[in-house]
């Protein structure tokens, strides 16, 4: 079980996968899609950081940052009371007396027991780089898990064009990637299913709105473009 561990860009894995001769044309767009699934499968073992951010209350409802995987404290902006977490159905808003702060979280948006203001949230999230995908483990097992896995993906595609010359090419990916993903489990301590699933959830929302999508990924680890896109 490893306790401390340094992060690094999830581009090294892919830039590592689009180096083998038969993935150089691979759609990298399919390719962070795989790592997505790769981590849902796997779980992936996050570094957590607090956040802090105000959300303004329309319509007893308000829209929560992209990035939180799970709210630590609520407060109204304006007096600094904090809410209580609700246990019941939020139906009849006209039973809530003012002295009765709360409020309820359904998928990405926070519901209030007043109508109009502003609140303040501590959260956590998971740290990403400049561009708002995950850091990864930097870290000989879980990459190489990670990157197997992205291969075995794309070979498979391959073997199913009728573009892989033998299947003894995919079976050999397929035993290594077991061997890997075992080693993996055997390492790391995943986060729980509400926690995967607020961090799968974090990254779907995220990786659609990555620039380099759009660009076909031409830009892949170009610094000065990084530079010119940072805020």
């Amino acid at each position: 079980m490893i306790d401390k561990l340094e992060y690094t860009n999830i581009r090294e894995v892919i830039s590592r996968v689009l180096r083998h001769p038969m993935l150089q044309n691979f759609n990298l767009e399919a390719a962070i899609q795989y790592a997505v699934d790769f981590i849902r499968i796997m779980g992936l073992p996050v570094i957590y950081e607090d956040r802090n951010d105000t959300i303004d209350i329309k319509d007893y409802r308000g829209k929560l940052p992209c990035k939180v995987i799970q709210v630590i404290q609520v407060r109204e902006y304006c007096s600094k009371r904090f809410l209580r977490a609700m246990t019941d159905t939020f139906n009849e808003k006209q039973n809530h007396i003012e002295s009765e702060l709360s409020f309820k979280i359904q998928g990405d948006i926070i519901y209030t027991s007043f109508k109009e203001g502003k609140i303040e949230i501590a959260y956590k999230t998971m740290k990403t780089d400049e561009e708002g995908l995950p850091l990864i483990p930097d870290d000989t097992v879980f990459m190489r898990a990670l990157e197997l896995y992205i291969r075995l993906q794309c070979f498979t595609t391959l073997f199913e064009c009728g573009k892989l010359a033998s299947m003894a090419i995919l079976q050999n990916i397929q035993q290594q990637y077991y061997f890997a993903a075992g080693q993996v489990s055997n390492r790391y301590k995943i986060p729980s299913l509400s926690e995967m699933q607020s961090i799968t959830s974090m990254l779907h929302r995220l990786l659609p709105s990555n620039t380099e999508f759009s660009r076909g990924f031409k830009t892949l680890g170009d610094t000065e473009y990084i530079k010119q896109h940072q805020g």
